[in-house]
C-alpha cells in the first residue's frame, strides 16, 4: 500500500511541517504525504506538541532483528516492510516530486532503462 500511495499521490497530498512528525527527530522540518496522523492532528486545529491528538499512542511494532521496536504517532520511523499496524498512522516521507513518480519498478529495471535512455541520447 504505501508504494500506490506515492505512485498515486501528488504535491496536494503533501504536507511541509517543522514539527508534525517530530517524536525522536526534534527541529527537523519535513515533508510527508498527509494521513490519519495528518488528518488527526489538522482536524485539531495543528495543536503545538504536548497537545497533539494521540500523542504517545503505540500504532504499530517494527519487527527489527534486533528486537520489536513499538512505534509512536508522530515518531520519525522511516516505513519499511518490518512495520507491522496500518501504514496510514506513520509517516510516509515524500517531497514534491510525487508528481513525477508514475510507477514501482525493480531496481535492475530501472537500471535498464537508464542505460537504455543514456545510450538513446548519446547517439543523437
Amino acid at each position: 500500500m504505501p508504494s500506490s500511495r506515492i505512485v498515486d499521490a501528488g504535491s496536494d497530498d503533501t504536507v511541509f511541517s517543522p514539527d508534525l512528525f517530530n517524536v525522536g527527530w526534534d527541529n527537523a522540518p519535513h515533508r510527508a504525504l498527509k494521513n490519519k496522523t495528518y488528518e488527526m492532528w489538522d482536524a485539531a486545529g495543528r495543536p503545538p506538541i504536548g497537545k497533539r491528538p494521540g500523542e504517545g499512542e503505540i500504532v504499530g511494532t517494527f519487527h527489527l532483528p534486533w528486537g520489536d521496536q513499538k512505534s509512536e504517532r508522530y515518531e520519525s520511523a522511516m516505513l519499511i516492510p518490518a512495520f507491522d499496524g496500518d501504514p496510514e498512522d506513520v509517516v510516509m516521507w515524500a517531497g514534491l516530486s510525487v508528481d513525477t513518480v508514475n510507477d514501482v519498478k525493480p531496481a535492475g529495471d530501472i537500471v535498464r532503462d537508464l542505460v537504455r535512455e543514456t545510450e538513446v541520447a548519446l547517439a543523437s
